[in-house]
């Protein structure tokens, strides 16, 4: 487990200590939307964004609006984000918060990963590095849910008490996609939506409550060799 000390949710589960769940889910969401690339790059910038936005504290971020100064900027956040798309992001978070006690509330009532995934995509419309439907694997947006829904007292931190794992889908990191061919489980050849759910839906036949714990041996064969 000490791999996942350098890892995004490492920063995300700093949150914690506030005891505000939107702290958690703001961090998770910023922290899943940062999740591509260099892994050390990755966790840098998490920890960027986690002091930027009030150290740890980032749904007084929200509502300080401090983050509107970011309106239209260039300036590079990571690699092909700019600051202008992290004004977005916090933009159709704020919006979210004005509806919604939590993100978990906006998503009571579906039935399945995928509309999960579609409602989240739908809250981020216009953002910068969400995907605009569904067609893609949106491996983040899986990552930020699985982060919220699953509680391992490890790596997932749980905050989010009434969506049951079980209909969470596998986030399709380059190192899973990988092992799962290898392996036998995927046999799509893009790594899209309908691969998403076909791996899912394999993991599922073995973990039906929990499918994305698979998530974990397929990652770690890659890594560790």
């Amino acid at each position: 487990m000490d791999y996942f000390a350098g890892d995004p949710v490492e920063v995300v589960r700093r949150c914690l200590d506030t005891g505000d769940v939107r702290d958690v889910e703001i961090m998770g969401m910023v922290c899943s939307w940062l999740a591509f690339g260099n892994r050390n790059q990755i966790h840098g910038k998490c920890d960027f964004a986690y002091h930027l936005m009030n150290g740890g504290r980032p749904y007084e971020y929200l509502l300080s609006g401090e983050w509107r100064k970011y309106a239209g900027s260039k300036e590079c956040f990571y690699r092909m984000h700019r600051f202008g798309d992290f004004h977005d992001l916090c933009e159709r978070l704020s919006e979210v918060y004005s509806r919604y006690q939590s993100m978990e509330d906006a998503l009571i009532g579906c039935t399945s990963g995928v509309e999960m995934i579609e409602r989240l995509e739908a809250m981020l419309h216009h953002v910068g590095g969400i995907p605009k439907d569904a067609k893609s694997a949106c491996k983040r947006l899986a990552l930020f849910a699985r982060w919220m829904v699953r509680r391992d007292g490890k790596v997932d931190i749980g905050v989010w008490q009434r969506i049951s794992p079980s209909l969470l889908l596998m986030p399709l990191d380059v190192h899973v996609v990988k092992v799962a061919r290898e392996e036998g489980l995927l046999l799509r050849a893009n790594a899209d939506m309908k691969a998403c759910i076909e791996l899912t839906e394999r993991c599922r036949m073995e973990n039906p409550d929990d499918p994305t714990i698979m998530d974990y041996a397929l990652f770690a064969k890659d890594i560790s060799k």
